[in-house]
């Protein structure tokens, strides 16, 4: 209620570090639809959750989340170039400015097999699609923040500046600042069971602006995370 932060970290369902040995990338990352996909657009096929986050459990040294009904959660993440290079990154064409939309549902009926496509119905006040969950907030992947260092983007310098990491004074070496969507719990919500949040994240090429992608494409990412109330 004061804008610090808690000393709670928290994970998505399967969590794999990226400094453990052998690390694969895949094993965090879910790409909707998949690349060979085509015509390159979404379909009633495409499952919401990555394959090691279909179930709700947790890596071992990655807990989930334990907060309230009315607590406000951050949910974080790299920009990986989508906030301080041009176009969203390298030799990229079509892709929509601040890095596209990162949408938040929340559900105490989740499923195994949750489709994409009934997700993204869920409205706000929960009237929309099959009603299990409600849309809880939705912006730009870029919050105007955050960066990452080494990638030479001319923004990310002037946002070191402006919003140091960490600030002026504090111990510490320079890192990077992640993006942050700020999500509250619903009130309502039952203390007796987990709330399930999708973090959806919609990246798509435009039509007519990619010849490799001349109708356009639909690009999505998720993360799916539990927390206990």
């Amino acid at each position: 209620n004061n804008g610090l932060w808690c000393p709670c970290m928290c994970y998505p369902r399967g969590f794999v570090d990226k400094g453990v040995a052998h690390f694969d990338q895949n094993a965090d990352v879910w790409l909707i639809p998949p690349l060979e996909r085509q015509p390159p657009f979404v379909t009633h096929t495409d499952l919401l959750c990555h394959p090691s986050q279909r179930i709700a459990d947790q890596t071992v040294n990655y807990p989930r989340l334990q907060t309230v009904p009315g607590g406000v959660i951050a949910m974080r993440y790299a920009e990986n170039g989508h906030a301080t290079i041009p176009n969203g990154g390298k030799n990229l064409l079509g892709k929509p400015e601040k890095g596209g939309t990162v949408f938040i549902f929340g559900t105490q009926q989740p499923l195994q097999e949750e489709v994409l496509l009934d997700v993204l119905k869920w409205t706000r006040d929960g009237s929309g699609g099959d009603r299990r969950g409600v849309l809880l907030a939705s912006q730009n992947f870029d919050d105007g923040r955050c960066y990452q260092l080494g990638n030479n983007a001319i923004a990310a310098d002037s946002r070191k500046k402006q919003t140091p990491n960490p600030l002026p004074g504090q111990l510490g070496s320079e890192h990077e600042l992640l993006c942050e969507t700020d999500v509250r719990i619903p009130d309502d919500v039952q203390v007796d069971k987990p709330y399930t949040v999708y973090w959806v994240w919609q990246w798509p090429n435009a039509p007519g602006k990619d010849p490799t992608y001349p109708n356009g494409r639909d690009e999505y990412y998720t993360s799916c995370v539990d927390v206990d109330l």
